[in-house]
């Protein structure tokens, strides 16, 4: 099976992209992003007994709440790579968020902005 690149797209020499367009000619970072979120409910209570003997297991039905994180991994040639992550906790409370805002997001940039402007991230 011979793959051949879609028509509208032109490559260059060993298949990269065409006209300086790679990371590396705009001296650009490469990003990777990833959200996921846990519940801290407990999980089901499950014991075992003799046949006809039903065992008794108490286990709260009340979670303490949530955590989301979110993460980066971003890559530059020549330079270190970049681990970068935020967690929220959601406990459940009056007008508490439950997952990431957008500005939670933007902040997520934050560190890879100022290490880019000549600060250390």
């Amino acid at each position: 099976m011979t793959l051949s690149a879609p028509a509208d797209r032109h490559l260059g020499e060993g298949h990269l992209a065409a006209g300086g367009t790679t990371a590396r000619d705009q001296d650009a970072w490469i990003c990777f992003a990833d959200e996921a979120g846990q519940s801290l409910r407990p999980p089901k209570a499950r014991t075992w007994s003799r046949r006809g003997h039903t065992p008794a297991v108490t286990v709260s039905g009340k979670g303490s709440g949530r955590v989301n994180l979110a993460g980066l991994i971003c890559l530059k040639p020549g330079q270190r790579t970049r681990l970068i992550y935020r967690m929220r906790i959601y406990r459940r409370r009056k007008n508490e968020r439950k997952g990431f805002s957008e500005t939670d997001y933007a902040r997520l940039l934050d560190p890879l902005i100022s290490s880019s402007a000549g600060r250390s991230c």
